[in-house]
């Protein structure tokens, strides 16, 4: 249950002009996100037989002997091995969580918005690279999904899915459930996925299903927050309905979910059991270059 967040308004949802307009600023905005980005760069090489040759790199011990890239060995003098890619399009699934909770927000955007930012330039990255992209909205439950595909018609999809279900009208009062969003992308059990769950992981919920979902797809989370959230010892209070809690009162003290350090630890500790990638997006933070940082990280560790 989300500890105080406070209940958004409900206005009226946008007519169809309006819808328009947000859809195409999200694009651009995704766009010129993708743009600085290496094209398809959300996943490092995937290693295997009956694929194209990337490059080599240094011998791991315990990687086996027929990955030896014996000629670059000889040359060089020291063991290296042959990193392959698929030859095949990938296919990219954003799984994004849009429970109230995410609508909390005290910089200059929420959560949320933030995350659809981060969903959006993953998917024009895909795009952008030949790649196919579907999405998972989700909150307590699955609210929309499609099986990734390619082109920027199924860009514009995923993108109309993501604005949509942003706007705090279209979603009832609902706590946030990642298993659902696992649960979707387990049905679909004859595609290789590279799988962005995005979620600010406020009830500390890592679903223990992730280990069957990471034995055959690649899986990264993406843990959005704000830093009033984590900031101990701020003298204020913020009284209001929790939205995740089925209206019940609740108060927002900043800090009272733990700190940022805790939170890390924890998602860090979680990830590293199941073996998947992970980042923290503040949402004071660029997306662009939290992006990068990520990309960064999680090429070095799977080097």
């Amino acid at each position: 249950m989300s500890r105080g967040t406070l209940t958004p308004s409900q206005p009226p949802g946008p007519d169809v002009s309006s819808l328009l307009r947000q859809i195409r600023l999200l694009e651009l905005v995704a766009r010129r996100n993708a743009a600085g980005l290496t094209a398809g760069d959300y996943l490092t090489a995937i290693r295997g037989r009956g694929m194209i040759f990337h490059e080599a790199r240094k011998y791991v011990p315990g990687e086996p002997a027929k990955a030896i890239d014996w000629n670059v060995t000889a040359r060089l003098g020291e063991p290296y091995v042959k990193v392959h890619l698929e030859e095949r399009r990938r296919e990219v699934v954003v799984a994004l969580d849009v429970s109230p909770s995410m609508h909390a927000g005290f910089q200059a955007r929420t959560k949320l918005e933030v995350a659809v930012e981060l969903a959006a330039t993953l998917a024009a990255s895909a795009v952008a690279a030949g790649d196919r992209v579907g999405h998972v909205i989700f909150a307590d439950r699955v609210l929309a999904e499609c099986r990734p595909r390619g082109g920027r018609a199924q860009l514009f999809r995923v993108l109309r899915a993501l604005v949509e279900h942003a706007a705090p009208w279209t979603r009832p009062v609902a706590e946030s459930d990642p298993r659902a969003a696992v649960h979707a992308v387990e049905r679909h059990r004859r595609g290789r996925f590279v799988v962005f769950l995005i979620s600010d992981f406020i009830d500390h919920d890592v679903p223990e299903d992730l280990k069957y979902v990471r034995a055959r797809h690649d899986v990264s989370l993406l843990h959005v927050y704000d830093p009033f959230e984590y900031a101990p010892g701020a003298p204020v209070v913020f009284r209001g309905f929790s939205p995740e809690g089925a209206g019940r009162r609740a108060a927002l003290r900043p800090g009272a979910t733990g700190t940022l350090e805790e939170m890390r630890a924890f998602l860090r500790a979680e990830c590293g059991r199941h073996r998947i990638a992970f980042e923290s997006f503040s949402t004071a933070a660029s997306v662009r270059s939290s992006l990068e940082r990520f990309f960064h990280r999680k090429r070095r560790r799977l080097m």
